[in-house]
């Protein structure tokens, strides 16, 4: 009986230390890469803090706030129809997407208008929402500044993702 109620307690003391310990706020930037490795792109915030994005499922990309002492101050989920429509509302610079959504999954030269001066580029997201893969195409002019987003069904990430 004592050697069964041991061993249940070593079980039960390995089990605590194989847990991963959460990714929440608070947790250390060593902690988030040596759980989830190097992130996708990292870029510096202002007062000396820095963000991180991981995509760690196809069509999520987390984005990881991190103060100038490497805490971790919010995590967030930001591939969303909600975000990517924020763009169209305000303004906003090639920048700003950057550091708000990470890098896109491809770019590509912008189809440009006869009336057009210099050429831009698209941004293209693609996320999963609700069970359906969709498509944010970020157009941005030869300045940088966000001239529109257009949203579509993402018919090829099927392929991708299989």
């Amino acid at each position: 009986m004592r050697r069964a109620l041991a061993l249940a307690c070593v079980a039960a003391a390995l089990v605590g230390c194989a847990a991963p310990a959460q990714i929440g706020p608070g947790a250390e930037r060593a902690l988030v890469q040596s759980r989830w490795g190097a992130p996708r792109a990292s870029y510096g915030v202002d007062g000396g803090g820095q963000r991180w994005f991981y995509e760690r499922t196809p069509g999520e990309q987390e984005r990881l706030d991190f103060d100038a002492n490497g805490r971790l101050l919010a995590r967030e989920q930001v591939f969303s129809a909600a975000h990517f429509q924020a763009l169209a509302q305000g303004q906003w610079d090639a920048t700003a997407v950057l550091q708000s959504f990470g890098p896109p999954a491809s770019r590509q030269a912008a189809v440009q208008e006869a009336n057009e001066a210099g050429s831009g580029s698209v941004w293209i997201y693609s996320w999963r929402e609700f069970g359906k893969w969709r498509v944010a195409r970020v157009r941005l002019s030869a300045s940088g500044a966000v001239q529109g987003v257009e949203f579509a069904d993402d018919t090829k990430a099927d392929d991708r993702y299989r």
